[in-house]
């Protein structure tokens, strides 16, 4: 391992103030998972998200639901309308933030909608750390930012921006997911933090056990993290952080929040001993997190209990939770489909069948996803 990204790793772990075990019971210096993962997806040169090629899509490593046709944007367009008539009122102008908009794919599909709708109160910010993303998004987006209705901003420009004196609706498809996480496991008795330490030997990363720090341990205790013996779990500290500085910044606003996840009780059953950390390689799920550092994705479950409790300290009001299959059929999924006049597989209508099935049953996706909206500032 000679790549530039383990080479920061390696110095991250010489200066750190950790000391854990290894699994051969060797003392030796460590940082907490969660900083491993920060590295790997977000070191600003070579961090998976921050640099190098577009990572969503047929030639990245993974897909959102934007990518299975456009039934999904048409849903999701009209309810954020109703959402804005009921909350906003119909006449008041509406910025639309779609945080880790990766590459405008959904920015575009629902600026589509509203126009054709004629709807003219929205404007749309795609916000996204990754350099080559953003450029795929101006492009796309060009038509609807020369008539100043698009905005793509990298996430420091847009945590500058003064939105509290707007109507905001923030989504953040697939966001949560990509933010690092610490891990913890209960050894003989004992709750300890996985880390990341460096065999000199065989130059390598490898998994070493940290002392757990108070505030993580009230941090699991607030989400109801209950971990068995040799069970792993991870605790989404950074998510919770993040949400509550966005809430920080909004005056009235609506946050849609589309991910895979569960309740605490569902993400640490007996069923789940390893947890839910996987990582996403030219669309192939693989276990080994060590692996191919900042060339994979790295992603776990959204802790949704954990979620919720994190927005009600930071002021926010839960308005709708549920799976994706729900929030879709109470969208009016079902009516976007077409009746078939013929038998050609390749029409456009019956693609556009197919996505709809593929949206409600493949792989129970949209039982996995859940739909999960908050309000600030709008009163009861």
């Amino acid at each position: 391992m000679t790549e530039p990204i383990v080479r920061v790793l390696r110095e991250k772990i010489k200066a750190s103030e950790h000391v854990g075990v290894t699994e051969g019971g060797r003392e030796a210096r460590g940082i907490s998972f969660r900083d491993y993962m920060d590295v790997c997806l977000y070191d600003p040169l070579h961090g998976y998200y921050s640099g190098g090629k577009a990572r969503v899509g047929r030639e990245g490593d993974f897909y959102t639901s934007s990518y299975i046709g456009e039934a999904f944007s048409e849903c999701l367009a009209r309810r954020l309308a109703e959402l804005a008539d009921e909350y906003f009122g119909g006449e008041e102008p509406v910025r639309v933030i779609d945080w880790g908009g990766g590459t405008g794919r959904l920015a575009a599909q629902l600026l589509a909608v509203w126009e054709a709708e004629g709807e003219r109160r929205f404007d749309l910010t795609v916000v996204d750390g990754n350099p080559s993303h953003r450029e795929l998004a101006v492009r796309s987006l060009e038509p609807h930012i020369g008539r100043g209705r698009a905005f793509v901003l990298s996430p420091e420009e847009a945590e500058a921006r003064d939105w509290s004196r707007l109507c905001v609706i923030v989504i953040g498809n697939e966001l949560l997911d990509a933010m690092p996480v610490h891990r913890v496991v209960r050894k003989e008795g004992q709750l300890r933090e996985w880390g990341v330490s460096w065999d000199e030997l065989r130059c390598r990363l490898i998994p070493c056990l940290l002392e757990l720090p108070a505030w993580l341990a009230e941090r699991m205790d607030r989400d109801r993290i209950l971990v068995r013996e040799g069970q792993t779990a991870e605790v989404g500290a950074d998510a919770g952080r993040w949400l509550a500085k966005l809430a920080s910044s909004l005056g009235r606003a609506l946050l849609v929040f589309i991910d895979y996840g569960d309740e605490s009780e569902e993400l640490t059953a007996e069923h789940r001993m390893n947890g839910t950390l996987v990582c996403y390689r030219n669309h192939i799920a693989r276990d080994n997190p060590l692996e191919a550092p900042g060339e994979q994705d790295l992603t776990a479950h959204v802790n949704f209990t954990g979620l919720r409790a994190a927005a009600r300290e930071a002021g926010l009001e839960e308005l709708w939770y549920g799976t994706q299959l729900r929030f879709l059929m109470e969208s009016g999924v079902l009516r976007r489909l077409v009746p078939l006049s013929g038998a050609d597989p390749f029409h456009p209508d019956a693609r556009r069948n197919r996505a709809i099935r593929q949206l409600l049953l493949s792989d129970a996706m949209s039982e996995l996803f859940k739909v999960q909206i908050f309000r600030k500032g709008l009163g009861s």
